[in-house]
């Protein structure tokens, strides 16, 4: 079966699809429906722009990896003032109520997550989820055992001016690294070309838990245990040979965010 089908009785001959790929590999028909050369299928992106953008509905696309979405796509309800309010209104969420996450709204943020934009649609973004609390608190822990480790082991570290306030709030029982989140998603990639198409993949997962009723955290401080730290990185168990990229606390906001606090404008030139 070919990578891309054409179905010759709906195709207008438009050349949409050919002009929208993004390795030019579809071949517009000179007087029917175009077609995709075997030769070329190999350097098929899996993107799926010519079955999403055909107004004939005339291309079935066969990745056997990659079952087609039954929904229609339409942005044309969302009001862009409500969505810049949206994005302005996301905050870093530290407080967290004493409330599990439920698994399936978990599983409905990634239905979005998981159609964030990759590097040729490589979609090389896997995820550790952990919604153990207790297991989240040993990662804090373990971070904590790290800069113990790090202040005297290493004078010239980067964030070693940090060490000690943060040492000492956990001396005295408070986590302030996980911040007692009852969640945490940690990305990760098979090779450390993955670590752009991560962010961009948690960036999306930041800015729809809100909606969800969620506040997010990115955790910089456990990541940078995690590179360092091999107790740490045991600990997170993800399997040989991966790639460790950044990770997020999530959960329930304890506190509601009642006005959006200054920012400086964007800092742009102009050519």
């Amino acid at each position: 079966m070919s990578l891309i089908s054409f179905d010759v009785e709906k195709c207008t001959a438009c050349g949409i699809c050919s002009m929208v790929c993004p390795v030019n590999i579809i071949m517009p028909g000179e007087k029917g429906a175009p077609s995709l050369p075997t030769e070329y299928e190999a350097f098929c992106t899996r993107c799926g722009h010519c079955e999403a953008v055909c107004p004939a509905n005339a291309i079935m696309v066969n990745y056997q990896s990659f079952p087609p979405e039954d929904d229609n796509a339409s942005i044309e309800q969302i009001n862009p003032e409500q969505l810049k309010k949206y994005i302005q209104s996301r905050r870093s969420i530290r407080i967290f109520k004493n409330k599990p996450v439920e698994k399936e709204k978990i599983r409905d943020i990634f239905e979005a997550v998981r159609f964030a934009p990759s590097g040729m649609n490589g979609q090389p973004v896997k995820w550790l989820v952990v919604t153990d609390a207790s297991k989240i608190k040993k990662f804090a822990d373990l971070t904590i055992d790290w800069m113990r480790m790090m202040a005297e082991k290493d004078a010239d570290h980067p964030l070693k001016r940090y060490f000690p306030i943060l040492v000492a709030l956990a001396d005295a029982g408070f986590d302030p690294i996980c911040r007692n989140s009852p969640g945490l998603v940690y990305a990760y990639s098979e090779n450390a070309s993955g670590y752009t198409d991560s962010i961009i993949a948690l960036t999306t997962f930041d800015l729809i838990a809100p909606s969800f009723g969620l506040g997010t955290c990115w955790v910089g401080l456990l990541h940078r245990a995690a590179v360092e730290y091999q107790p740490l990185k045991e600990a997170l168990g993800i399997p040989a040979g991966f790639v460790l990229q950044f990770p997020m606390l999530f959960g329930y906001p304890k506190y509601k965010h009642r006005k959006i606090p200054g920012r400086k404008k964007a800092d742009i030139i102009w050519r």
